[in-house]
């Protein structure tokens, strides 16, 4: 299972390398990768979400998931926030260098790694965790947290919750789920052969989603590795150790519990690129987090799946 997820990545990483030998440039290929995932997001996830939250029932798992994830997001972020603080005595780190290190080893690439893995491993129930754990945690806390932790160390200044709100709500994955939540509690019944469309669009989407993030990632050999790998160590390391801990104490077990670990433990999200560009903090700390994050992430979710 684990090896389909890794040549599906590979996949990606050998189209990107294709395309820069024909002669299309860095900006050119991930303009097209940009593309594909405006599409991806706005226009296939949605059905996704809705087919997730029609046929699995909402349960206390899911609301225990969301309750994990969002203690673990905002704990990593206060532990790195708290951990740069008291590196910044010692060595001259720029603001918007800490802003991107907080960002990226907090904030996770949960729906496109966390989510086509976890659908591979678990099947259904395992995407519907994963949605759980993006849409009702890590998608709004992002669209706050992670834009204010942006504000306060980046260039741009100016931070209103109510826009980041507004931007939550326009999100059509959220709509996805909140319809097909809808339509289920109210017995509408749909026709078998739309179910079977969704559920291979759904197989079809994770797929594409780990092809892109192969098509993501740059080869980024860090000049400043003492200083990025405490932000790798918070997010591959301790966040999926806070993950378990939490989901522990609130009697998570099994497949529930194994989600909120393996989700904690995705790398950084591809968003941070996006955020560094809007928002003034460091690109090309964002760059090296998601590389590296993406390499060490994918090692020890091999490693825990072992056991």
């Amino acid at each position: 299972m684990l090896s389909d997820i890794f040549l599906f990545i590979i996949t990606g990483l050998a189209l990107r390398f294709l395309l820069t030998i024909s002669g299309i440039s860095p900006e050119k290929i991930d303009s097209i990768r940009d593309r594909i995932n405006y599409f991806v997001f706005y226009y296939i996830i949605p059905f996704v979400c809705f087919k997730t939250t029609y046929t699995m029932p909402f349960s206390l798992s899911h609301l225990k998931i969301s309750l994990v994830a969002n203690l673990t997001i905002l704990s990593c972020v206060a532990l790195s926030l708290l951990i740069y603080r008291k590196i910044a005595l010692i060595k001259n780190i720029k603001p918007e260098v800490t802003g991107s290190l907080i960002m990226c080893s907090a904030f996770g690439n949960v729906l496109y790694i966390g989510l086509p893995l976890l659908t591979k491993l678990y099947g259904t129930e395992g995407m519907s965790y994963a949605f759980t754990y993006d849409f009702l945690a890590s998608t709004p806390l992002t669209w706050t947290v992670a834009v204010a932790v942006c504000m306060k160390y980046g260039k741009a200044k100016s931070f209103k919750l109510k826009d980041s709100i507004v931007t939550i709500i326009k999100i059509p994955p959220i709509w996805g789920l909140i319809t097909g939540i809808i339509l289920r509690e109210s017995g509408f019944i749909l026709p078998f052969e739309i179910i079977n469309v969704l559920n291979l669009v759904s197989v079809y989407v994770t797929s594409l989603m780990l092809v892109i993030v192969g098509v993501s990632v740059k080869a980024v050999t860090p000049e400043r590795l003492s200083i990025v790998m405490p932000a790798i160590v918070v997010k591959i390391l301790i966040s999926p150790f806070l993950a378990f801990v939490f989901g522990s104490l609130l009697g998570l077990s099994g497949i529930p519990l194994n989600v909120c670990i393996i989700e904690a433990a995705m790398p950084s999200m591809l968003l941070s690129m996006i955020f560094a560009s809007a928002f003034g903090v460091d690109m090309r700390t964002a760059i090296e987090m998601i590389f590296l994050t993406t390499l060490a992430s994918l090692s020890i979710v091999s490693f825990m799946l072992l056991f």
